[in-house]
């Protein structure tokens, strides 16, 4: 820790003395004075990957904030670096280690602890019709004991991610993400365009020359290839060739697959995470496939001799890849694949070997109502075979798995509105499971080492801070850094108070209750109703991405009421299939009987001045309660989706119209069912002041829904406004343009202002 002291700047050392998780407070409101703005946006910093020393000594993690773009007056873009902290000393403090207009990620501790890999991507600088695109990212390795600075490891044509460390600490094993004309042969799965085979025009698309070890072809050499670029006549051959030549400049695109659309994008073709060798000691940026071909080989993991490799990968059915869902688990052994987990009933991912080399950790979700069921763990013998359950009494998703330096497991699940981290042993029994974390919180990127653990934690009272966990799970928790506890102490928060309803059908409905910062006993306040998205998720008291957001409302003076509905996960598999073929009538009961109690319960709330709004399935909600309850005085709804029938041609979450529905739009029975669950149907009458917002790129749910719903209302001559945000996705409000954020809060608290009666200076 010394030396690398030494090799970074000063200025850039996070001064924080070591503190303890908050306690929860008693009063819903802090004593701070400063008020949040939508510019606070530009403050927040979040964790986004840690590692753990071999040792226990050290954790490194990547943190996420929003710096101004040189040269710009209102332009900001997302950074990514990466700190490292000592763990055994209680004074220490976080030390910035890289730094730069870049986004460094995935960091991982070599196995004698000396350097880090992580990957690099530089900034987005270039423009593709109006659009930044990001460079390639590559893998990078630092010294830590030593002064030195990062040198490139990759230099893959395609780039290189998920880097994991050989056991001898001489190489590392990449993937990279490779297109189908790149892959010399044919797949064992059909073409799927009517008429035509693969490898039926004399160049493929994008083909151009590839050296040996997957680096970047040299550009004079790009120049040797032969020209399809000839008129579009002659033969039949010879017009596939111009065509195919267009194809490859996405003019025009050429649309064969079932998943053809990406989030901001139409999909190309097929891509295959390939996995690759680099040996750190040898030549720099040199690379050796070590698999390929036309299969993925997603999360890789090393067994810890590195004879053999776990990977994630489709399960060999014959089919396109495009209509399987399921995932199998496959290993690498002596250069030869063979799949290990795989059958009908289930889907397999999450492959993670024990210390011992014996037993592999997976996660698995069961096929059959595979929308609903809940992610459990199980364990392989790796030399029995012998496959048993680790969490099959647990009604709740067991996600993110990993195994301990001492042979536990260790998973993240989300309960009650809080994501837990527990730990359970290898046996079947399920008395040895342990809640590690207490409190209302939610863990995020964790990792464990020498009997450490160390995770992102989100408090009502901070949406991230990294903390040092205890490992026998007694709650203990020591705050190792200070991203965002110095501005938000001088901040004025609102804590969210939990409550719970029983609904006649019998479900237990959890809600909160969020006062406004400038609350005075005595008064009255406007409540905003906030829905979650999904509708498969689940919110909470530290949910991240609302934690902004919740706070400017009530900075707004503006009380805030959330909800789990049914559907939400969280609850258990009951609850979450509660909304099978029931979108709109049960959910929005659940929402409303929550406003309702708080209501009857709060004489703080001005039940004359209600409000709601809500993104994707929740702008769905939204849309529905207005057309189904007039009390509110303006809504807003945000990426929505209104019509479930034109939803399955133009969402790329298209999928959710057969497992939430039972069936797809050309079946008469399910197309009724549709027609009734959509907000569409019922835009007749909708009459409450109406904002509808959208990403004009956003392929999740696509841009259709909003302009049907606006123009049917303007049609109507009901009092509606449109908002269109160019170049922009699904994901505007967690990872779009910091402006186009700021301008999304901004405008809806301008909107829900017109209509509000407001003691407050507008």
């Amino acid at each position: 820790m010394t030396l690398i002291l030494r090799t970074v700047h000063v200025l850039t050392v996070l001064c924080l003395a070591a503190a303890c998780l908050p306690a929860a407070r008693g009063d819903a409101l802090s004593d701070s004075s400063e008020p949040f703005t939508a510019m606070d946006l530009l403050r927040l910093q979040t964790i986004a990957g840690v590692d753990v020393s071999p040792d226990g000594e050290q954790a490194v993690f990547a943190v996420r904030s929003i710096r101004r773009k040189p040269g710009a007056e209102e332009a900001w873009q997302y950074q990514t670096h990466l700190w490292l902290v000592g763990l055994a000393d209680s004074e220490a403090m976080p030390v910035q280690i890289t730094h730069g207009e870049r986004d460094d990620t995935s960091p991982t501790f070599s196995p004698d602890g000396s350097r880090l890999a992580f990957v690099r991507r530089a900034a987005t600088t270039t423009v593709d019709e109006g659009a930044e695109k990001a460079q390639k990212p590559q893998v990078w390795i630092l010294p830590l004991k030593a002064p030195g600075e990062a040198r490139q490891a990759t230099d893959l044509e395609f780039g290189a991610s998920s880097p994991r460390w050989r056991p001898d600490g001489k190489g590392l094993l990449v993937t990279s993400s490779v297109p189908f004309s790149r892959i010399e042969g044919r797949p064992d799965f059909p073409m799927e365009r009517p008429g035509r085979d693969w490898r039926d025009t004399d160049q493929e698309p994008i083909r151009a020359p590839r050296t040996g070890d997957g680096s970047k072809p040299a550009p004079e050499k790009d120049a040797e290839q032969p020209s399809i670029e000839a008129a579009p006549d002659g033969d039949l051959r010879s017009i596939r060739n111009w065509l195919a030549r267009n194809a490859s400049k996405s003019n025009p695109f050429v649309i064969s697959r079932l998943v053809f659309q990406d989030e901001l994008t139409l999909r190309g073709e097929p891509r295959f995470s390939h996995l690759y060798s680099v040996d750190v000691a040898g030549e720099p940026r040199s690379a050796k496939l070590v698999a390929g071909g036309f299969r993925a080989h997603n999360d890789p993991r090393l067994s810890p001799d590195g004879a053999t490799v776990w990977f994630v990968t489709d399960p060999e059915t014959g089919e396109h890849p495009d209509r399987e869902w399921r995932t199998a688990i496959w290993k690498l052994h002596n250069g030869a694949a063979s799949p290990v987990l795989h059958d009908d009933a289930w889907s397999y991912d999450s492959p993670r070997p024990d210390p011992d080399g014996r037993f592999l950790l997976f996660r698995a979700v069961e096929m059959e109502d595979r929308l609903f069921r809940q992610a459990r763990l199980g364990i392989l013998d790796t030399q029995t075979g012998e496959r048993r359950w680790l969490t099959a009494d647990w009604d709740f998703h067991a996600n993110d798995p990993n195994v301990t330096s001492s042979g536990a497991a260790i998973f993240n699940s989300g309960v009650y509105g809080s994501n837990h981290l527990y730990r359970t042993g290898f046996e079947a029994d399920a008395s040895g499971r342990r809640q590690l974390t207490e409190g209302p919180l939610s863990v995020g990127s964790y990792a464990e080492s020498g009997g450490r653990i160390v995770a992102e934690v989100v408090t009502p009272e901070n949406p991230s801070e990294l903390y040092l966990l205890d490992a026998d799970g007694n709650g203990s928790m020591r705050r190792l850094s200070e991203l965002n506890t110095g501005w938000i102490a001088k901040k004025k928060i609102s804590i969210p108070e939990e409550r719970w309803i029983e609904r006649p059908d019998g479900h237990r409905v959890q809600y909160w209750v969020m006062k406004p910062t400038n609350f005075e006993e005595g008064k009255t306040f406007p409540v905003v109703l906030q829905i979650h998205g999904g509708p498969m998720v689940m919110w909470g008291p530290a949910t991240q991405s609302m934690w902004h957001e919740f706070q400017l409302l009530c900075q707004f003076g503006y009380g805030v009421v959330f909800s789990n509905p049914r559907g939400s996960s969280g609850y258990g598999y009951d609850f979450q299939k509660a909304n099978f073929q029931d979108w709109g009538h049960g959910p929005a009961g659940d929402v409303l009987a929550s406003l309702d109690d708080a209501l009857s319960r709060d004489d703080w709330m001005d039940a004359d001045q209600l409000f709601v709004t809500g993104g994707s399935y929740a702008g769905y909600l939204t849309a529905w309660i207005i057309a189904h309850d007039h009390r509110f005085k303006a809504a807003v709804a945000q990426r929505g989706v209104y019509d479930l029938v034109t939803f399955f041609g133009e969402g790329n979450a298209w999928r959710l119209v057969e497992h939430a529905f039972g069936g797809f739009p050309w079946q008469r029975e399910i197309r009724d069912i549709l027609e009734r669950e959509s907000p569409f149907t019922y835009v007749e009458k909708i009459r409450t002041p109406f904002l509808i917002t959208h990403g004009s790129n956003d392929l999740r749910t696509g841009v259709t829904q909003s302009e049907m719903m606006y123009r049917a209302l303007k049609e109507l001559r009901r009092p509606v406004e449109y908002i269109r945000y160019p170049n922009a996705g699904h994901d505007l409000s967690r990872t779009g343009d910091p402006k186009q954020r700021m301008d999304r809060l901004l405008r809806i608290v301008e909107f829900f202002e017109r209509f509000r009666e407001n003691e407050r200076e507008r």
